[in-house]
């Protein structure tokens, strides 16, 4: 193993850019509604804004970097490795251990890159005996993000509102397994007009509240066993169309874990598909102000809600005005459930 140059390092996994690692808790001031189950073509889920610690391993590793040159072979960055002469590659380590069986100076690399499979033949760097790629690669992420919403009926959980990239390639990155915990010793870097605010802390690694696979570009579903769904009373799913300029709310865990909800108005709606800034919100809630600053890293995938309706999650903020960012219409997390 020894003389592999291979980093492996964690990504942070942000409200906005990637994504922040830090973390929060929410109460409700606001009562919401109670909703009659029984209303034919409406949609009902448990709105969250619980605050969770995400970790995760990639599907094989993913290429961040090279160790002195810009290009090796047809290998770019953002590509997943999942393999290595045909041998399945599951994290850092297994690249170390069939390197040392190798005797050849070149090899062949299988990859995953836009959905496609590639082959490509590279040939090693060598150190004295010592092989390696020549590449900086990582196989986990840790970060912090809010949880959306919980669906009674599909039994998932949404969350997030955009993609879990890598901070350093802004890839989406291919989840293999990941985990959602309860974090602890929760700590806040407030958001300014000069820099963006975040969240941080520890996981309570030893007993996760729930598990995902899917990542895609409007976030995150897995399976939610945390008992908070039931801290919130059922509330209908708002279309594109209910939404509406003016005051609104979102929800968010406050330092007690409870859930709170602060006033937001929504400044602009854009009807642009494929987008993760389509609702333009503004904090307008001296509490939360006072709380995190406005909009911080962490915070993607609280809900918003608009007359007892949920209608969007936060996505990202403007970075020289933590008071002001955008969302992402609920519809389009929705959309995602049944993949």
């Amino acid at each position: 193993m020894k003389g592999k140059k291979i980093i492996v390092s964690l990504i942070l996994i942000s409200c906005f850019i990637s994504f922040g690692y830090y973390y929060k808790s929410v109460y409700l001031s606001n009562s919401i509604e109670a909703i009659n189950m029984r209303t034919e073509n409406k949609k009902y889920v448990y709105p969250l804004g619980e605050i969770v610690g995400i970790k995760a391993t990639t599907d094989g590793v993913l290429v961040i970097g090279y160790e002195d040159i810009e290009y090796i072979g047809g290998i770019e960055k953002g590509d997943n490795i999942i393999a290595i002469n045909d041998i399945k590659i599951e994290n850092v380590q297994d690249i170390s251990r069939i390197l040392e069986d190798v005797n050849k100076d070149e090899i062949k690399v299988t990859l995953i890159r836009d959905e496609k499979f590639i082959d490509e033949n590279i040939k090693l760097k060598k150190d004295g005996e010592n092989k390696r790629l020549g590449l900086w690669v990582r196989d986990k992420i840790s970060g912090i993000g809010t949880l959306t919403f919980y669906d009674p009926q599909e039994s998932v959980f949404k969350g997030i509102g955009h993609a879990i990239t890598d901070s350093d390639t802004n890839e989406l990155l291919k989840i293999k397994q990941g985990y959602i915990y309860e974090p602890k010793n929760l700590n806040i870097e407030k958001g300014t007009n000069k820099k963006s605010g975040y969240l941080y802390g520890d996981f309570d690694l030893k007993n996760p509240i729930g598990e995902f696979k899917y990542n895609s570009n409007f976030g995150i579903t897995g399976i939610y066993n945390s008992e908070k769904k039931k801290s919130t009373q059922l509330m209908e799913v708002g279309s594109e169309k209910d939404i509406k300029l003016g005051k609104a709310y979102i929800l968010l865990e406050d330092q007690n874990q409870n859930i709170v909800s602060y006033d937001v108005n929504i400044n602009d709606i854009s009807t642009g598909k494929q987008s993760t800034r389509q609702i333009s919100i503004e904090v307008t809630d001296d509490r939360l102000i006072n709380y995190t600053g406005g909009i911080i890293q962490g915070m993607s995938g609280a809900p918003i809600i608009q007359n007892n309706k949920i209608i969007g999650a936060v996505t990202h903020v403007i970075k020289d005005n933590s008071k002001k960012g955008y969302g992402i219409f609920i519809d389009e997390m929705i959309k995602l459930e049944n993949k």
